[in-house]
């Protein structure tokens, strides 16, 4: 009898288990409701999902996690909602752009110093950024990865002011960000991007650091372009700004005043509206520094630099 029972019991286990595995029955994707819309790029809003459940066996196939659309007519953008989206997309290595957060990062910041801009205003724009840059993400400690940082600007000319491994901390960066001083004339863009196409960033394939700029091998290689009006020649910036993406570096740019948006989107990597951001004015630009701030504010900033690389200071 007690045979019969365990023979039993075995086959309904193996019938059991014979059905769930071969279970034909379809499961329809399941998807969390969409968030808040939040304002991106020039004129864009975003909203997202995420899949709670894929679909299996021929049931109804996930939609888009993202949908994008213009803003509706009147809205505009504000220096806060800009910074929103500069954490979000920039300054965090989360997933929601294609930046690997278990990847190191190469970062080459490109700051149009051209005659429109004065001495003034020029200053004001470093130290603007050089706060901005205490707040890189994905985070601190020994388990993640390290930034490094070169720094360029431009005008008529272009002038490399230090490379990615020259300063292994954010208070190196940020102090020699600060002594750059100004030199005005025209708005060469083309000449800044092909410089960082064809020296800094002269590895193209990036399998192995025969830089002496300071490059990693396997590391995200990144471009800010932060400039405040049109170049000389839109058409041999977007051109050289294609060739620096043809190598596998990601651009990003700020716009800050009239510039053309149809241009700048030339000259940016995709998807569009996480790699442009605009402001009205370099006045806006230090309201979005200060709305970042808030954003951490008490607690620990998000950045660290390489600690082990060569440097010209602390």
């Amino acid at each position: 009898m007690r045979f019969l029972v365990s023979s039993v019991v075995l086959l309904l286990l193996s019938t059991a288990a014979r059905a769930w595995l071969y279970d034909t029955t379809s499961v329809d994707c399941l998807q969390s409701e969409w968030s808040e819309w939040m304002k991106v790029g020039y004129n864009t809003r975003l909203r997202s999902r995420v899949i709670l459940r894929h679909p299996s066996n021929g049931g109804t196939a996930c939609g888009p996690n993202e949908e994008t659309e213009q803003l509706p007519a009147g809205e505009t953008i504000t220096p806060q909602e800009t910074a929103r989206a500069f954490d979000t997309f920039f300054l965090k290595g989360q997933s929601t752009t294609s930046r690997n957060p278990g990847k190191e990062r190469d970062l080459l910041i490109i700051l149009d110093e051209s005659g429109s801009i004065g001495l003034e205003v020029f200053n004001d724009a470093k130290e603007a950024l050089a706060r901005l840059l205490g707040y890189i993400c994905p985070g601190i400690g020994p388990s993640y990865p390290y930034h490094q940082i070169a720094f360029m600007t431009f005008s008529s000319s272009y002038t490399e002011h230090f490379d990615f491994n020259d300063y292994g901390t954010y208070t190196g960066v940020s102090n020699a960000i600060r002594q750059v001083t100004y030199s005005d004339g025209g708005t060469n863009t083309h000449n800044a991007l092909d410089y960082a196409r064809t020296t800094m960033f002269a590895n193209g394939d990036f399998s192995v650091s025969s830089s002496t700029k300071g490059l990693r091998p396997g590391s995200l290689k990144e471009v800010l372009l932060i400039t405040d009006g049109r170049p000389n020649s839109d058409s041999l910036t977007e051109a050289a700004a294609e060739r620096l993406r043809n190598i596998g570096v990601s651009v990003f740019a700020l716009g800050i005043g009239n510039v053309i948006q149809s241009h700048m989107e030339q000259l940016i990597s995709e998807p569009e509206y996480k790699h442009i951001f605009h402001l009205d004015s370099f006045a806006d630009f230090h309201t979005m520094v200060e709305s970042v701030e808030l954003v951490y504010s008490g607690g620990e900033r998000c950045v660290n630099l390489n600690p082990w690389s060569r440097r010209r200071n602390a």
